[in-house]
C-alpha cells in the first residue's frame, strides 16, 4: 500500500468571510461583521489569510465551547463512554483528516494545547503546569515524528532532533513532578495567576 504524497498542493482555504458566516451560525457574534468591516479588519491585521487564520481559529474555539457544553448535556442526560467515543469521533471525520493526516491533525490540535500551556508556565502558573507544557511540548515532538512516513520526506531528518527535544522535554516534566508536594493541600496555598 502506497502511503499518499503528504506535500500535495492543498485545496483553497476558506475565506474571512466563509469563517465569520461560521461564527455567525454559532452564535458567535452579536452583530455579524459586513464585508466592508472585514475588508478593513483584514487589512489591519496584515491580510486576507491572517484574518482567515484568525477567525478560524475562534471559530475552533467557538466549536470547543459548544462541543463542551453539548457534551455535557448528554453525559447529564446519562450517556456513557460509548456515546462520548461516537461524539469525539465527528471531529477527526469533519476535519476530513484520514490516513496520514491524521497525525497533522493531532500535531496542530496539540501545538495549540502546547502554546496555552507554555504561556501560563511563562506566568508562574506553578509546577503542575510547568509539567504539563513540557509534556505537551514533548507530545508536539512525537506527533512531529509520527507524521513523517519516509525517508523521502524533508521532515525525516528533523526526526532524531524532534526526539531528543521529547526526551529533554519529558526529563523536565518528571523532574517538575518529582518536586511536588506529597499533598494536594500545600499545592494550592498560593492562586493561579490568571485563572
Amino acid at each position: 500500500m502506497s502511503i499518499p504524497n503528504q506535500h500535495q498542493a492543498p485545496e483553497p482555504a476558506p475565506s474571512a468571510a466563509d469563517f465569520s458566516a461560521a461564527l455567525t451560525a454559532l452564535g458567535s457574534y452579536a452583530q455579524p461583521p459586513t464585508d466592508a468591516e472585514l475588508q478593513q479588519q483584514a487589512q489591519a491585521v496584515g491580510g486576507e489569510q491572517v484574518l482567515a487564520a484568525i477567525l478560524s481559529n475562534a471559530l475552533y474555539g467557538a466549536s470547543i465551547g459548544a462541543g463542551m457544553l453539548a457534551e455535557g448535556h448528554m453525559l447529564a442526560q446519562g450517556a456513557g463512554g460509548k456515546e462520548l467515543g461516537l461524539a469525539r469521533q465527528q471531529v477527526l471525520k469533519a476535519s476530513g483528516a484520514d490516513g496520514p493526516g491524521v497525525m497533522g491533525m493531532l500535531h496542530w490540535q496539540t501545538g495549540h494545547v502546547q502554546q496555552l500551556l507554555k504561556g501560563l508556565d511563562e506566568q508562574g502558573c506553578g509546577p503542575v503546569i510547568a509539567a504539563a507544557a513540557r509534556t505537551a511540548s514533548a507530545l508536539l515532538s512525537l506527533l512531529a515524528c509520527s507524521a513523517v512516513f519516509s525517508t523521502e520526506d524533508e521532515r525525516a531528518g528533523q526526526i532524531p532532533a524532534e526526539l531528543a527535544q521529547a526526551r529533554k522535554d519529558l526529563a523536565a516534566a518528571l523532574a517538575e513532578i518529582d518536586e511536588l508536594p506529597a499533598t494536594a493541600a500545600a499545592m494550592f496555598l498560593g492562586a493561579v495567576p490568571g485563572m
